[in-house]
């Protein structure tokens, strides 16, 4: 993801000249001011989330978890709410202000890490992730669907990329503030009130992270409101800007575009006509999230057990295995994209997915030889490379994939489809490490069988995929 212009160069250019002026439109200012602020939206989101994992360990010991709870937290209580509240968030941001829509996830996710600070319990620290996952699920089909807006076909994928790495350095960003947050809260304990003194860290520094909520939400509602479609080239413009009789033959070698403008095909025939796709993605990318998100929800409180090391550390740990991860995997997937896409053309993408994913889970069976917690981090490094290489192909291909006025609703479809892989894979790592502790080493033994079934069956899936993968793209955008 580090390179940007090879990435663009990566997707197929419209070629006539009927297209080229709305081709060649720059976005404007307040397009990148917006990119901005969404980028601190999910870089906020990334820290609220990220921060239940660094704190994990105390609050196991202050609250009396058990390994199944915490997967139930990682699980039932991020994933499977944030996948049911995303398809209706994706129905609301379709229909009214996404601006408004995405400030109100902000406040509530905010709202929710308040009260994880709160819990004296395991329900309401259940409750708590409850309201971050839903808060949480506005960001993937809100974002994914103003940026094509906000910016014309000519600058999208740039776009993408720039908010794609900003994301996923948003975990690795997450990681380190997380840890410095939780440094900073002890220093500044003398400073706060006297009944919050005595107060346990992981407390506090859910109460810190909390108040960036409503500044960040007040950016949000900064944004310039947008037309839907507005940055997409417009399809009546032939008419004035060419004779009659060339307009059709325009239209003709690009439907893509014509769609963007003005496709009228509702979500339940874009559903029946792409079902088998859509089921293949699903099924293949779920399988191998199983272990994936057992890899980032359990490594690091495997380091911390097996090797004492505190939340700062753990922070500055994952920080670092993320960045130097995405760095290097996202010049990868660009370099592989663009040697691979002239050889298999739609398919390059879905390939270099399955690839990665497949390769990590491989990986995954290293973490049974690990001996510090430089070593789990540094096998976290290597995992997020190849994962990374395809994760940076996937925004332009679901966006590709459905007009302007489903964007929002498949993108939310997609998550809500996974929504059942999610929820089993840190809830299959925790009871498997409860039935393992009289195993040395149980927990990473839990860990690679999750990572390794899952993922090779995901490569599978995602393989027998791509013949209807590859006829859907080139539906939606012919060579």
């Amino acid at each position: 993801m580090s390179s940007l212009t090879p990435l663009a160069a990566a997707v197929p250019p419209d070629t006539t000249s009927a297209a080229a002026p709305a081709a060649t439109r720059k976005a404007p200012t307040s397009a990148w001011y917006a990119l901005v602020v969404l980028v601190i939206a999910t870089v906020l989101g990334s820290i609220d989330k990220v921060i239940l994992t660094l704190l994990t360990e105390p609050m196991r010991i202050t609250l009396s978890l058990s390994d199944t709870q915490l997967g139930l937290l990682q699980g039932a209580g991020i994933v499977l709410f944030t996948g049911i509240a995303t398809l209706p968030l994706g129905w609301l941001s379709d229909r009214y202000d996404r601006r408004v829509v995405l400030a109100a996830c902000v406040v509530l996710w905010s709202a929710a890490t308040a009260m994880r600070g709160t819990a004296m319990d395991y329900g309401v620290l259940f409750i708590a992730s409850i309201g971050l996952g839903v808060g949480e699920a506005g960001l993937t089909p809100i974002t994914n669907s103003m940026i094509p807006d906000l910016f014309p076909r000519a600058q999208r994928v740039l776009a993408n990329a720039v908010f794609a790495l900003s994301a996923i350095f948003g975990s690795a960003l997450g990681a380190l503030l997380g840890g410095t947050v939780i440094h900073l809260t002890q220093d500044l304990r003398p400073l706060l009130p006297a009944s919050m003194q005595h107060m346990e860290a992981w407390r506090l520094t859910f109460f810190v992270m909390a108040s960036a909520g409503i500044p960040v939400a007040l950016l949000v509602l900064s944004i310039r409101r947008t037309r839907r479609g507005g940055a997409q080239p417009d399809a009546v413009a032939p008419a004035t800007s060419m004779p009659h009789d060339a307009a059709p033959a325009a239209s003709a070698a690009h439907p893509a575009d014509v769609d963007d403008a003005v496709s009228t095909v509702s979500f339940r025939d874009h559903l029946r006509q792409h079902w088998r796709t859509f089921a293949g993605l699903v099924i293949g990318a779920g399988l191998a999230s199983i272990g994936m998100s057992s890899i980032g929800t359990w490594l690091p409180i495997m380091a911390a057990r097996e090797y004492g090391i505190t939340p700062t550390q753990m922070g500055q740990g994952m920080g670092i295995a993320f960045l130097s991860g995405t760095v290097i995997g996202g010049l990868l997937g660009v370099m592989a994209m663009r040697y691979v896409q002239p050889r298999m053309g739609p398919a390059a993408a879905l390939r270099i997915i399955m690839l990665g994913n497949l390769t990590a889970a491989l990986l995954s069976s290293l973490l049974l030889f690990t001996r510090s917690a430089t070593d789990a981090f540094t096998l976290l490094a290597l995992l997020v490379v190849p994962l990374i290489s395809g994760a940076v192909l996937l925004p332009n291909v679901l966006q590709d994939a459905a007009p302007p006025h489903l964007r929002a609703r498949t993108i939310a479809m997609l998550s809500v489809g996974g929504l059942p892989f999610g929820v089993l894979g840190p809830l299959v790592v925790g009871m498997l490490s409860d039935a393992l502790k009289s195993v040395p080493n149980g927990l990473a033994v839990a860990i690679v069988a999750t990572t390794l079934i899952g993922g090779v069956m995901g490569a599978m899936v995602l393989r027998a995929t791509e013949g209807p993968f590859v006829r859907l793209m080139r539906a939606a955008r012919p060579t």
